[in-house]
């Protein structure tokens, strides 16, 4: 990326997401952690952002659209197959487990071959089920690439002038449906995640508009605090958003300020931190670790409950409901020992299918766009 926070903040962002899914906890979750599952508005914020970044002018010059859906599939599409593919003898063998030796419910009564076929064509976040399934974390994937395509429609049938004025208009309409329509919480995944991605999403894109170009030098003093002030108040909102739709929205909007606030400047010390090479690593992994974690801790559960017989419970979370969790003095360790595992297979994921998958489009995309050319 063009803006090194932005990548480590990211992969910040993810793994918090993986904590928030894990079910290793003492008595209940750390409250930012406990509440993390908004980090993926902050994905959504963020995509907007950097699409508008990377193709907004690209666009506008011209770029057609079969290229341009052909090079964004190209990014999400191989991992999510990927992974879906990996999910499959995993609910094989729960299943097996279930039927033939009478361990765990029923794997199948939300992964189905319905569910399964909603997975494979990307519609598993459109309304298309009724629930979660499979890599249930694709979800965000589906609405992400769907918003794509809205935003190239919207980007080729409006005047450059107007766009800034519109893409804050097309989020805030999007943001109002989610209020209208949710109960006690915006953060809805399997029956109204596409207008929470359109929100942020174009939430992103306007904060392009406004911070395109617009590199400021503060005094260090002064991006020290800048810095300070937008991560305390962020991570304060994410702290009080349990379900609470005004804090919530405001969330959004710290997110979008922090994005705002790391781009036209890079002076402060949370800057210096997130250009190092470990948080920057984390964030080149950043896809790979949200689209594979979910498995990983599904293993590590499957282990504790089944092999090692560790008490669990229920604890009520949001964005979840009520959930088993398990009860273990150890339950940190697990959870680095759990991150780093889920770090190694995304290295190697974002290695052999993520980086070279996402080059082959590249090079068919631009194929095409030679062939188009000259006819």
């Amino acid at each position: 990326m063009q803006y090194p926070s932005l990548e480590s903040l990211r992969g910040l962002a993810a793994i918090m997401v993986a904590l928030f899914h894990s079910s290793f906890v003492v008595a209940a979750y750390p409250p930012l952690v406990g509440e993390a599952s908004i980090f993926v508005d902050f994905f959504f914020i963020l995509s907007g952002f950097v699409l508008a970044l990377a193709y907004s002018e690209k666009i506008d010059q011209g770029l057609d659209f079969k290229t341009f859906t052909l090079l964004r599939f190209g990014r999400l599409y191989p991992l999510h197959l990927f992974m879906l593919l990996m999910w499959l003898p995993y609910i094989l063998l729960k299943g097996y487990a279930h039927f033939e030796l009478n361990l765990g419910g029923n794997p199948f009564d939300k992964n189905s071959i319905t569910t399964f076929i909603a997975n494979l064509f990307l519609v598993n976040g459109m309304g298309a089920t009724q629930t979660l399934s499979w890599n249930y974390p694709a979800w965000s994937i589906s609405v992400e690439f769907f918003t794509y395509l809205v935003f190239f429609a919207f980007i080729s049938i409006t005047p450059r002038n107007r766009k800034p004025f519109l893409y804050l208009l097309v989020s805030l309409v999007s943001y109002a449906l989610l209020y209208q329509q949710t109960g006690s919480s915006l953060l809805s995944a399997d029956q109204f995640g596409f207008p929470r991605c359109v929100g942020g999403f174009f939430l992103g894109a306007f904060i392009f508009t406004q911070t395109q170009d617009r590199y400021i030098t503060f005094r260090p003093m002064v991006s020290h605090m800048l810095e300070t002030a937008v991560v305390i108040a962020t991570l304060l909102l994410v702290w009080q958003s349990h379900d609470d739709k005004t804090v919530q929205l405001a969330t959004f909007v710290s997110f979008a300020l922090m994005i705002c606030v790391f781009t036209i400047q890079s002076g402060g010390w949370f800057s210096s931190l997130l250009s190092t090479a470990p948080l920057l690593f984390i964030g080149t992994l950043s896809y790979s670790i949200y689209m594979t974690h979910a498995l990983v801790f599904i293993v590590f559960d499957n282990i504790a409950e089944y092999v090692l017989g560790v008490p669990t419970s229920e604890i009520f979370r949001a964005g979840m409901g009520m959930q088993q969790v398990f009860q273990t003095p150890f339950a940190s360790l697990i959870n680095l020992f759990a991150l780093a595992v889920v770090i190694g297979l995304s290295f190697g994921t974002y290695t052999f299918i993520e980086k070279p998958w996402r080059a082959r489009f590249r090079r068919l995309a631009q194929a095409r766009e030679q062939s188009s050319n000259l006819g």
